[in-house]
């Protein structure tokens, strides 16, 4: 509010005025104090009017000056307490960017902008040191007065707090990484600038277990060989930042923990964690502090990429804000898993388009294995197991591992498409017989294939009516790298009008590979050219020189 405003800015660094003027006035009663002093054994006659009157004068100015004490001790609580506030707003923010940085793995948008946070770590160290500059003043003036030894221990924990928060991995490591691959880091520090100069400050990195991730301590055995795992913490004039760059990491070797149950390797969570020792202008003591990245997955083969991202969409998109690590729910309402799965696409793909409630009901159908249901998926629970675990039902791949496959197809070839809304997506055969029974034939749409990884398939109205729904064989993305989707759509002399009833010349027309006579003509005349060539490398007549084509 106002009030605790004025007294948190009344020790902003460089407000000053108000504390000279208030020790002005303490020196103007200790030159009235002591120039009421006796200065004889006469003047302490009682009979002596002067006297008594300096004497009340003495006593006086005597309850002033404790009166004065107590109210500084009053106003470096009250800024103290203004303080300690402040800065639990300012630790809050600083982890509710470390919690927004965790969800933009699935693709929500995050401001990865540090600037305002290390302004306000700066200023509020600054406020730290002015008011335990005013609490050695009041013992210099006063003495150890009540309280001073509770508002000295406050001061000291709220800067300890502050500088051990003041730590953030700026830029994340891949959260699955493959043994023997590089892959680089940064670490952050935010009082960067307040550091106190001499020795270059080491910042070490190692990689740490789940388990050892909830002790919160470093712990002393090694379960990773990590390379390159050492930097200086380095200030950048320009820019203001203090960052420590971790370039040409890689694992080396990864000790696994002992696995239970049906437990793989791709589930196992590691994370990396950052320790240094580094001193505070104006502070006496050396500070050990730490920060941990988050959860990643160890790989190491190319195979396992796509179950350990399972694992990390999983925690990203599910786990609580001030989780004990690396802890997820077993089970999430499906209107979550939606949530999710719409951001994850998006982001991957590169779209505006998110998925509708078409698109949801069908992978709902798909994940829960109930094709005939049309009630409302929204509260039905889903499980991790039903996410990646369990393979689908008549398939040999998960849930997770079809839905993958789609997003890479849509992001390498279909992009475009997609955008535009000319790709229906994700539909079941039902709902397909249902939007397609009363069409004329050669209507279409285009649909990801159910029973294949990473294909698009076309159904389409056959020459029977809308009771003969037929499928074109799936186009994956080897198919679509020798000719586009266009391309494919325009040779289909089936097919004439994409659902509702657009003609498809019109709709795909900007997707269609424009055949160019000339590149034509010089293929013809090359492969004359060749032929004629190889006629006359085998003919019997070549070293007579006689050959005629």
């Amino acid at each position: 509010d106002w009030a605790v405003r004025r007294l948190f800015i009344r020790f902003l660094p460089g407000s000053h005025s108000k504390r000279k003027r208030k020790q002005t006035c303490i020196s103007v009663y200790l030159i009235k104090f002591f120039s009421c002093l006796p200065t004889g054994q006469n003047e302490l006659d009682p009979q002596n009017s002067d006297q008594v009157t300096r004497q009340n004068r003495i006593q006086q100015l005597e309850y002033n000056y404790s009166v004065c004490a107590k109210k500084r001790m009053q106003l470096l609580q009250e800024a103290v307490c203004a303080l300690e506030l402040c800065q639990a707003s300012l630790i809050l923010r600083i982890k509710s960017w470390r919690w927004e940085q965790h969800r933009a793995t699935i693709g929500v948008q995050f401001d990865d902008n540090l600037g305002p946070l290390q302004t306000w770590c700066e200023q509020l160290l600054g406020v730290n040191s002015n008011l335990r500059q005013e609490l050695m003043l009041v013992k210099r003036d006063h003495g150890v007065v009540e309280q001073f030894h509770t508002l000295q221990e406050s001061l000291a924990h709220v800067l300890q707090t502050l500088i051990k928060n003041s730590l953030v991995v700026d830029k994340q490591p891949p959260q699955v990484i493959k043994t023997q691959s590089k892959f680089s880091t940064t670490v952050r520090y935010l009082l960067g600038e307040k550091m106190a100069p001499g020795k270059p400050v080491l910042l070490k990195a190692q990689i740490i277990t789940e388990a050892q991730a909830r002790q919160g301590v470093v712990p002393n055995e090694n379960v990773g060989e990590l390379i390159n795992s050492t930097a200086i913490l380095e200030h950048n004039t320009a820019s203001k930042n203090t960052c420590a760059t971790f370039r040409n990491m890689s694992i080396r070797k990864i000790k696994r923990a002992d696995r239970k149950g049906s437990e793989s390797v791709t589930e196992e969570k590691f994370a990396l964690l950052f320790t240094t020792e580094l001193t505070i202008t104006g502070c006496e003591s050396p500070y050990s502090i730490q920060a941990i990245s988050l959860p990643v997955v160890v790989i190491v083969h190319g195979s396992q990429e796509i179950n350990a991202m399972a694992t990390i969409i999983w925690d990203c998109a599910f786990s609580e804000p001030d989780r004990v690590p690396f802890i997820v729910p077993e089970r999430v309402p499906w209107k979550q898993m939606c949530e999710a799965l719409s951001s994850k696409f998006m982001s991957e793909v590169q779209t505006q388009r998110c998925l509708d409630r078409y698109n949801f009901h069908f992978l709902a159908q798909k994940i829960f294995d109930q094709p005939d249901i049309t009630e409302d998926f929204s509260n039905m629970p889903v499980s991790w197991a039903q996410f990646n675990k369990e393979v689908l039902p008549g398939r040999t791949f998960t849930f997770w591992q079809w839905f993958e496959g789609v997003m890479d197809l849509t992001k390498k070839c279909l992009r475009d498409y997609w955008s535009e809304g000319l790709i229906f997506g994700f539909i079941g055969k039902q709902h397909l017989h249902v939007i397609l029974q009363n069409k004329p034939n050669g209507t279409f749409l285009l649909r990801f294939s159910d029973s294949e990884i990473g294909g698009i398939t076309i159904a389409y109205v056959g020459p029977n009516g809308g009771r003969k729904i037929q499928n074109i064989q799936p186009f994956t993305k080897k198919d679509l790298d020798s000719a586009g989707l266009g391309d494919r759509i325009r040779d289909i002399n089936c097919i004439t009008h994409v659902y509702p009833d657009l003609p498809k010349n019109e709709v795909f027309k900007k997707f269609f590979t424009a055949t160019d006579i000339h590149t034509c003509r010089f293929y013809f005349f090359l492969q004359v050219f060749i032929g004629w060539c190889i006629k006359y490398l085998f003919s019997p007549h070549r070293n007579q020189g006689i050959f005629s084509p």
